[in-house]
């Protein structure tokens, strides 16, 4: 079930529309749908559609082999290019005559495995964005890693680019778009459980309770949700431990930097305590205003909203 992103989907379309080279960037953290919307735009249209893998060059490029193969002749063959510039100057040559897309989705593991395949597509879109009707779509999860090298002015990439999308969450209106049978209350705390990311408010069922929901997912250890704070640490960050060790502190109800340090020891290690961003405070929606904690580690950021109660 696709919901939403039609500002996104117009703003692709546009792209897609002009009769000339075009290069799209979309970031967005995990499971907040930047493929799904991919798959949305590219469905009836000429694409090449790859998905990089957190492997070797060589996987990249057979992969990367298998996606064009498909795309040319309609069968996967096994056959690679000889390299992974080979392989793309041979879409920048398809999309001479024709508009095409080339979707290439978490692209940070393809660029952390061939060291210079940032500065070869530079080079293959200075040669051809005049003459090709190419559209290319990069897409990554890792934050950190797009804004630091595909965004940042010192990435090779930077001023290629002709437009760019941060993905993100759904808002409230459209996550009730997914529920039908929820009251307006139950929508309310569905909301402010899992909040706006589309792969989690699929989890949810509006023919059950909130709290049966709640006793299906978050307390269910088969649950694709159970243990979906410590895998999203393990993916983002280098060190989950010290950062579970920062989460206790806080659910135990210490909301300020001090606070935290101390409770955790991060005093000792006064390298560590820079990793607690900030500690502030935002409206909810009752209008109470909430202690908000961001964690941050080589530019991945974990946001936690930490309700704090009066005695």
């Amino acid at each position: 079930m696709f919901i939403g992103r039609t500002q996104e989907l117009d703003t692709l379309n546009k792209l897609y529309d002009a009769d000339k080279f075009e290069f799209a960037v979309l970031y967005g953290r995990r499971r907040v749908g930047k493929t799904a919307l991919i798959s949305k735009f590219i469905h009836g249209k000429k694409a090449i559609y790859f998905m990089g893998v957190e492997s070797n060059e060589k996987q990249n490029l057979e992969n990367f082999s298998q996606s064009i193969m498909e795309y040319s002749s309609g069968n996967i063959m096994q056959t690679s290019f000889l390299s992974l510039q080979v392989a793309l100057e041979y879409v920048f040559e398809l999309a001479q005559n024709e508009k095409l897309i080339l979707a290439i989705d978490e692209y940070p593991y393809i660029a952390r495995s061939s060291k210079s395949f940032a500065s070869t597509l530079q080079m293959l879109i200075d040669k051809y964005k005049d003459t090709s009707k190419l559209m290319l779509i990069l897409c990554g999860s890792s934050m950190s890693y797009m804004e630091d090298h595909v965004l940042a002015y010192k990435a090779p990439l930077y001023g290629r680019r002709t437009a760019q999308m941060k993905i993100l969450p759904f808002d409230f209106e459209e996550s009730c778009a997914y529920f039908q049978k929820f009251s307006p209350e139950d929508m309310a705390l569905i909301y402010g459980i899992v909040g706006g990311t589309p792969q989690y408010l699929l989890q949810m069922d509006d023919r059950i309770s909130v709290e049966e929901n709640i006793k299906n997912t978050f307390l269910n250890p088969s649950s694709s949700i159970y243990e979906e704070p410590e895998n999203l640490l393990k993916q983002e960050v280098r060190e989950p431990a010290l950062y579970n060790a920062i989460i206790t502190a806080v659910a135990s109800g210490a909301s300020h930097m001090a606070e935290i340090s101390t409770k955790q020891r991060l005093y000792e290690i006064p390298e560590e305590s820079d990793r607690i961003r900030h500690c502030s405070k935002r409206d909810s929606v009752w209008g109470e205003r909430i202690p908000q904690v961001a964690l941050c580690d080589s530019g991945s950021y974990v946001s936690l909203l930490v309700p704090v109660y009066s005695g």
